[in-house]
């Protein structure tokens, strides 16, 4: 039997998380565990060549990443893993097993992506719910006391528990927020994991959805407020050239 890595490897992707999701919790246990690990690690090593092409392309255009505050104080569009990042996979893989794969090895290989900011010529790519996914916090202390206090408040509240809402890992403001409008809550990754990858939400995959802003230049959205306007002709397929389909 060909192995899930393998098939991956040689171009099934989407075949393999389908399989690999199908497989629910078996995936952490003999004989699959070692088989899925290595395609998380092949995903993280294939997003984090996509954020470096992504991230290089928008400075060569201008781009200059800000914190979305009134400021626009500016900020790294993408922050490697620190040397703490492996520390606190293993910290989040043992509080909250099981862990899904695919969030594990982001945070060991890929780092924290920021592509809210400004872009000459397209003044408002921050309305488009850019690419953010920051789950190591490195720049700013840290986030595992943030994630302690988070799940310690959720274990308080019974009546989330006791309604089957899930614990959530935030890794990015809301779309609205993102353009500093007041709006929802962050998006996160649902724990403990139902498998492989993680679901942000009841119905969405942390892999679907990265897929779907790689394919969009790292801009999938298209966030109506008042002064929207679409990019230049032809820029979301120039960011989005030649990246590879986790």
């Amino acid at each position: 039997m060909v192995s899930f890595h393998a098939r991956y490897v040689s171009g099934d992707p989407d075949d393999v998380w389908r399989d690999l999701r199908g497989l629910g919790l078996r995936v952490f246990d003999a004989p699959y565990r070692e088989d899925a690990e290595a395609v998380a690690r092949e995903f993280a090593g294939r997003a984090r060549r996509n954020v470096e092409m992504v991230v290089e392309r928008l400075q060569a255009q201008g781009f200059r990443a800000e914190v979305n505050d009134d400021e626009g104080t500016p900020c790294r569009a993408h922050v490697p893993p620190s040397p703490d990042a492996d520390a606190l996979a293993d910290w989040l893989e043992a509080t909250f097993a099981p862990f899904p794969m695919t969030v594990s090895a982001w945070i060991r290989q890929v780092g924290d992506v920021w592509l809210v900011g400004d872009l000459p010529g397209w003044p408002t790519s921050m309305l488009a719910d850019p690419l953010v996914v920051q789950l190591e916090w490195a720049e700013h202390g840290g986030s595992r006391s943030y994630f302690e206090a988070e799940h310690a408040a959720y274990l308080k509240d019974t009546t989330r528990q006791e309604a089957g809402i899930a614990f959530q890992l935030d890794y990015a403001p809301d779309e609205l927020h993102k353009a500093n409008i007041s709006g929802d809550a962050p998006y996160g990754i649902d724990l403990p994991a139902v498998g492989i990858d993680g679901k942000v939400g009841p119905t969405i995959w942390f892999v679907d959805d990265l897929n779907t802003a790689f394919a969009a230049g790292g801009f999938p959205g298209a966030l109506w407020e008042e002064g929207y306007q679409e990019p230049p002709a032809g820029l979301r397929e120039s960011l989005a050239a030649g990246l590879l389909r986790l």
